[in-house]
């Protein structure tokens, strides 16, 4: 009747421990195809940063750059945390790369800016958006 329990028990074991490496497994591979930003310098109050977007290529750059734009709203990247010491963002300026080999190369897939419409260094992303314009290589975007 022991032996029955102590099987009983490392067949639960074993099953809580695959259960587990299954679901961590699952998590580093959805975190693995978010975008993240590997560099970033801040002049100012503005943003500089490098951004990967973990994708063989990208749709919709507008939609994309959207994405990003609430990223930064929500500080919401994997592996950089914004400082909000001195205020949030008054602008973001991003060079994006499909995979982290194009960095290397410097083969940029977009370039967005979330800059204001006329500058006013109280205006900042998050509590101001209605007073930025997203730009898209360049191109204003609706």
């Amino acid at each position: 009747m022991n032996e029955k329990r102590i099987c009983i028990v490392c067949v639960i074991m074993i099953f809580v421990i695959m259960t587990g490496y299954h679901f961590e497994k699952k998590s580093e591979e959805e975190i693995s195809m978010e975008p993240d930003v590997v560099s970033s310098i801040s002049m100012n109050r503005d943003q500089y940063l490098k951004v990967v977007a973990n994708r063989d290529r990208i749709e919709d750059k507008e939609e994309f750059a959207k994405l990003l734009v609430k990223m930064c709203t929500e500080n919401s990247f994997h592996t950089i945390k914004f400082s909000t010491d001195r205020g949030y963002a008054t602008g973001i300026h991003m060079q994006v790369y499909l995979c982290d080999n194009d960095i290397e190369e410097a083969k940029v897939a977009m370039k967005i800016d979330y800059i204001q419409r006329e500058y006013n260094e109280k205006y900042d992303i998050c509590n101001n958006p209605e007073e930025f314009e997203l730009f898209v290589d360049g191109e204003v975007t609706n």
